[in-house]
């Protein structure tokens, strides 16, 4: 059988929510909950910036990705 963990809450996807509750970026397993927070987070940091750049936003949900999955 095959777990699947949050790698940002290091909660384990139950079996009915594994192909629905879980959405993989870049290397990482994320649930609903954590990809909801990592959004917001990144929309966050976007709202202040006073130029809008793809670059900067790619950038930032990298990074952001990163610093929750530790």
């Amino acid at each position: 059988m095959l777990t699947i963990v949050c790698d940002a809450c290091k909660k384990a996807i139950s079996g009915d929510q594994k192909k629905t509750g879980v959405v993989y970026i870049l290397d990482k397993a994320l649930c609903r909950k954590c990809e909801g927070k990592l959004l917001d987070s990144v929309a966050e940091d976007m709202a202040k910036m006073k130029i809008y750049r793809f670059t900067d936003y790619k950038e930032k949900y990298i990074s952001t990705v990163r610093k929750m999955c530790k």
